[in-house]
């Protein structure tokens, strides 16, 4: 999951997509992008391609690709996948049978200190969820993914759309260890590099295959082995037979769903998630730390390990605010600009940004700029009396 333009090595990539679906909101839609809207919106090849507003200039790490040219780029992943891999090309005909299959371009994914590697994530939840019930297939490609060459794009696509893909069609993605998803999805992976005619003595493969099957499948095969079988063989010696190999792997989880491991792994993580919480939470209702309020803030807007809410998301993430936290300023400042879950207020807008701006939040100055033409001269009058008269909360 790396840009070729920043020269990230591939072991990186190898070793770093397993974090994907670790990364919150914060990485891949932060409540700023909740405030953002639908640029472009198109079907291609019986898939949705959609491109969120692009952010300021200058805000990112990189220059950002324009939508139409990222929207070609990604046209061109998509056509190699169905023009090259059949077998990849008839799993995702699978999911759109079952669900809608959605690629986004959001130029500011992701937001994590390793940008660099990440390429593309599966996201199901950017968007809400449709009401009809119909399950949502969804992709999201970053930044740097959009300058990636179309066939490495186009590899990356299946890992996320077919391999994590068929795991949410299966209702397995809550069910398996973190492991056993990516080892998974990176066997789907490396059929498309075999369908795709990718040499395999380059370094960057080998690191690759070596990753995989060292590292993300060691569980898996070790399992091989302890069924009496040649791992080696199985995975034929470097260059597996993916669907074969996929057959052992089904096997695999059965045992894992048998023997109790992968269900008490998965308990034991989500326990932990809700007690991390708990904890959280009443650190920040006792000791007014912002930093925490804000991450609870954070957490119900994204709806991560809680059940998603605006409005408690809103009310803590003003709490942060209050008590001077510069990131929460920022996204209450971006709320009242667009009216997302409060009222639309661009005076309210106004403070919040110039308030996260005085603290020295880059993308606070750039929002403020942009949104200081907009309000009227009475407006502007009143965002000053309220940022002169604001003052910090005080901790209890």
């Amino acid at each position: 999951m790396h840009d070729a333009c920043t020269q990230v090595t591939r072991p990186s990539r190898a070793w770093f997509i397993g974090m994907l679906s670790l990364l919150i909101w914060a990485a891949a839609a932060t409540p700023s992008a909740l405030a953002r809207s639908t640029a472009f919106e198109t079907e291609h090849r019986g898939i949705r391609l959609v491109a969120v507003t692009l952010p300021p200039a200058g805000s990112q790490d990189v220059d950002v690709m324009p939508i139409a040219l990222a929207m070609k780029n990604i046209k061109k992943a998509i056509d190699a996948i169905f023009a090259r891999s059949s077998f990849s090309a008839e799993r995702i005909g699978q999911l759109r049978k079952n669900g809608r299959v959605t690629l986004v371009y959001d130029a500011e994914f992701p937001k994590a200190k390793m940008a660099s590697s990440v390429i593309a994530a599966f996201f199901p939840d950017f968007f809400q969820a449709e009401k009809n019930g119909r399950k949502e297939f969804l992709v999201v490609v970053g930044r740097y993914g959009a300058k990636w060459p179309a066939d490495k794009l186009a590899a990356v696509i299946v890992h996320e759309l077919v391999g994590h893909g068929l795991q949410h069609l299966r209702g397995r993605t809550g069910k398996d260890r973190k492991l056993d998803k990516e080892c998974e999805a990176l066997i789907y992976e490396e059929k498309a590099y075999q369908d795709f005619g990718v040499r395999r003595d380059t370094r960057d493969m080998q690191e690759f295959r070596r990753s995989m099957s060292d590292n993300w499948c060691a569980d898996f095969r070790h399992y091989i082995t302890r069924k009496g079988l040649n791992a080696d063989k199985v995975w034929n010696y470097g260059k597996p037979n993916v669907p074969k190999l996929l057959d052992h792997f089904e096997a695999y989880i059965l045992h894992l769903r048998k023997s109790g491991v992968a269900g008490d792994a998965v308990a034991a993580t989500k326990a932990k998630r809700k007690n991390d919480f708990a904890a959280m939470l009443k650190r920040a209702e006792t000791n007014g730390s912002s930093r925490d309020m804000y991450a609870i803030g954070s957490r119900y807007l994204k709806g991560l390990g809680v059940k998603r809410s605006t409005a408690k998301g809103i009310t803590w993430m003003r709490k942060a605010a209050n008590f001077g936290h510069a990131q929460a300023q920022y996204i209450m400042g971006v709320m009242h600009s667009a009216g997302h879950g409060v009222r639309k207020d661009p005076a309210e807008a106004y403070k919040w940004l110039s308030l996260s701006a005085n603290r020295g939040f880059p993308k606070a100055k750039q929002a403020r700029r942009k949104l200081k033409p907009k309000l009227t001269p009475a407006q502007m009058t009143e965002a000053k009396q309220r940022l002169e008269t604001w003052r910090p909360a005080k901790r209890s």
